[in-house]
């Protein structure tokens, strides 16, 4: 009877002490830990390829034109123009526009479109134009030196979307207050965004 009574105390007595060491509240944080050291720079990624959402256009290029002689006597002037904007997929899908800049007696700046007064050859990263003589022989071509000309490079999404409707020679012959205006082109150099500018 003792041993079972021994057991019954002990048991008990575990029991009590068992509720008595419940878990007390968590305490304070303990403080942050140093930074660690900057882990070394990744590798520098390729360069990816130009958009194609974007306008270029020229500053105002200085015309300086060479001329040569045909063998019955006419003279042609021409001139090569730097145009990297001009990709082999502009020249499939987009749009290119140019005009010429003079200054006249009265000192007003006059603008018209290149096209009409030259004859323009597109290439990639290039733009060839000449002036031919009229049909008689022994003539010659107009010098346009001491111009200015400006290209703009139009992809063919924004042609689609800017100028809806608008066939690739109506854009050509857009007078440069009206292609200036729907681009957003203000002065000597671009804006939108100046991605090329010689």
């Amino acid at each position: 009877m003792k041993k079972v009574q021994f057991f019954f105390v002990l048991s008990l007595s575990s029991i009590v002490l068992f509720m008595s060491c419940t878990k007390g509240d968590a305490g304070p944080a303990g403080p942050a830990g140093d930074t660690g050291a900057t882990g070394a720079a990744g590798a520098t990624g390729d360069t990816g390829p130009a958009g194609t959402d974007s306008v270029l256009y020229s500053a105002w290029i200085p015309v300086n034109m060479s001329d040569t002689i045909q063998p019955v006597a006419d003279t042609t002037y021409y001139q090569w123009f730097t145009a990297n904007a001009i990709t082999s997929e502009i020249l499939n899908t987009g749009t290119i526009v140019t005009y010429l800049q003079t200054v006249d007696q009265n000192g007003d700046s006059l603008i018209f479109n290149a096209a009409t007064a030259l004859t323009e050859s597109y290439y990639v990263g290039n733009i060839y134009v000449a002036s031919y003589p009229a049909g008689a022989s022994n003539s010659s071509g107009y010098n346009y030196t001491g111009y200015n000309y400006r290209f703009i490079v139009i992809p063919g999404a924004i042609a689609s979307t800017a100028f809806k409707g608008m066939t690739q020679q109506q854009l050509k012959k857009m007078s440069y207050t009206q292609i200036t205006n729907v681009l957003k082109i203000r002065g000597n150099n671009s804006n939108i965004p100046a991605r090329f500018n010689p």
